[in-house]
């Protein structure tokens, strides 16, 4: 948005940009009666201005009657302590909760329940269970119907006057799960509220006193106080029965807060600071291979999700080639070590609900190394999720070759992809191996015509003669195994006999190679790694190759 030099025009503490504007030509829009109902469920999985008009049907106006609550007590308690507003009142009574832009508008909360963006916890403040505020409050779920053990977010939100909230659709897992209620507590002629399905489509809705109105949050939404006093809203969220059952009581991840607990939040988590330290070092997922078969694009997509951290590289190889022979007898030190060396050990400390990983494609083939030292930093505890990545075997070799092959290499890269192809063709590289493994007893011909092995033939695979070979393997640069990468039943299966079926999630490169392909597979790898599932932004591609 444009800045704009008149500061008259602008709410005190807000910036001076052209949302934040105030509007008085608004105070004399006519306001729609929410009309009674409820917000069709399904109108919430997405935000509005994302979907056709006919497919949202009969959702406007996007706001809907309730109910009616006698709402004069807790008017009158307000009007009658100006001070539980303040900071201190949340430290003597309560914990508070920090809601940084409303905070520097100056919007006062007084918080009951609150969830993060993912709805893995849902933190219950003191106040919620305090019996003079639960008085209060709970004759306004009762009147609309709502289950107070069903709430995951409930603050009373106060506005300055000539204050705007500017238009926005609320985000997050959450969202599409729960209902959003808003009841007025104390409000004034010139409180305008809008929502619409999209900016240009908004109307201005009444909010009287005491009506239990729901909104579609999914919708845009403005919110302009005109007037010389505070507008006071009740706001609270509650699951859906169609949620999934792990987010509805009992299975509700409810945590009881008392006075004097500090709460450590981000835009999108939320920890406690007594907790602070307690999570498992990571990385706590592996992309474990295969080479040039997806796992940049797979990284990069689960990258996309709030709740990864981003580590100091994508390819630690610490199972491999960096691994600490000086720490061997020390599982705890190793652990420390992988875990310090290469990823945001101070904000993992913090914040315990963040995931890091570690995408290594050689690790699938080199299990010979890299099992036994995962084993040994595990020390008895289960592994991490496990991603492989699959692609055609031919597709993949003509990949590999390529990447190895590529005169545009910078010095750091032909270090690390080797020079040992160089001079010689795919096909030249491809027989050479074949020969080396049909050789060493990897690879048996079906049919033994005789002669010299060729890449047209059928072949069985060893699977003692394919562990014996991986000893042999070099390290520290990725010009070998063009066919071997290929042979993904034998990689997987020392990986499966350590770690379970379960551990391992297998996809397919092809199969994200559209858009919604891409999203699905992310869906799933998402689930697999235990994230909350969220929406893949940039579907494009990752470091691709012919």
């Amino acid at each position: 948005a444009a800045a704009v030099a008149n500061t008259a025009q602008y709410g005190e503490g807000q910036p001076r940009l052209e949302k934040f504007r105030l509007d008085w030509s608004l105070a004399d829009e006519p306001a729609l009666e929410p009309p009674p109902g409820a917000v069709r469920f399904e109108d919430k999985v997405a935000p509005t201005e994302l979907r056709d008009r006919a497919e949202l049907g009969g959702a406007e106006p996007y706001c809907f009657l309730r109910g009616r609550a006698d709402t004069t007590p807790l008017k009158e308690r307000l009007a009658a302590d100006d001070g539980v507003w303040s900071d201190e009142y949340a430290r003597s009574h309560n914990v508070s909760l920090a809601r940084p832009s409303h905070d520097g508008w100056g919007i006062r909360k007084l918080a009951f329940v609150f969830c993060d963006d993912f709805l893995k916890r849902v933190y219950r403040l003191p106040l919620w269970d305090d019996p003079g505020w639960r008085a209060l409050l709970d004759p306004v779920f009762e009147c609309c119907g709502v289950p107070r053990d069903r709430v995951i977010r409930c603050l009373l939100a106060s506005m300055p006057p000539r204050t705007v909230i500017p238009p926005h659709h609320d985000s997050g897992y959450w969202v599409p799960r729960s209902r959003r209620l808003h009841v007025a507590i104390k409000t004034q002629a010139g409180v305008v509220f809008r929502a619409g399905r999209t900016l240009g489509s908004m109307k201005r809705v009444r909010f009287a006193e005491g009506c239990v109105v729901e909104l579609n949050n999914q919708a845009k939404h403005y919110v302009a106080n005109l007037s010389d006093e505070y507008r006071t809203h009740l706001i609270f969220d509650y699951v859906d029965d169609r949620a999934e059952p792990e987010l509805l009581p009992p299975r509700m991840p409810c945590v009881s807060l008392h006075i004097g607990d500090e709460l450590i939040q981000t835009r999108r988590t939320i920890s406690l600071s007594r907790e602070r330290g307690t999570g498992p070092p990571a990385p706590h997922v592996l992309i474990i291979g295969a080479q040039k078969a997806g796992t940049t694009s797979m990284f990069e997509y689960l990258s996309q999700h709030p709740l990864v951290k981003r580590g100091v590289r994508r390819e630690t190889h610490f199972l491999d080639w960096r691994w600490r022979p000086d720490l061997e007898g020390d599982a705890s030190a190793l652990a420390r070590c992988w875990h310090e060396t290469f990823f945001d050990a101070p904000a993992h400390a913090d914040h315990p609900d963040l995931i890091a990983l570690d995408s290594t494609p050689s690790y699938l083939l080199q299990s010979n190394l890299a099992i036994p030292r995962l084993s040994k930093i595990l020390g008895g505890r289960a592994a991490p999720p496990l991603v492989v990545m699959v692609r055609d075997p031919v597709a993949r070799a003509a990949s590999h070759y390529a990447m190895i092959a590529d005169p545009r290499a910078t010095p750091q890269q032909r270090r690390s992809r080797g020079t040992a192809w160089l001079d010689a063709s795919m096909r030249a590289v491809a027989e050479a191996e074949l020969a080396d493994l049909v050789s060493n007893g990897v690879l048996r011909r079906r049919n033994d015509g005789g002669g010299s092995p060729t890449l047209a033939e059928a072949y069985d695979l060893d699977d003692d003669a394919f562990r014996r070979c991986l000893g042999g393997l070099p390290l520290g640069h990725g010009a070998h195994s063009l066919l071997l990468r290929g042979c993904y039943a034998a990689q997987l299966k020392p990986w499966r006999e350590a770690f379970g079926v379960d551990a391992l999630l297998v996809l397919r490169c092809e199969d994200m190679a559209t858009p919604a392909g891409a999203r699905d597979a992310v869906a799933a790898a998402q689930r697999h790694c235990g994230l909350r599932e969220h929406p893949l932004d940039d579907a494009t591609p990752k470091n691709s190759r012919a």
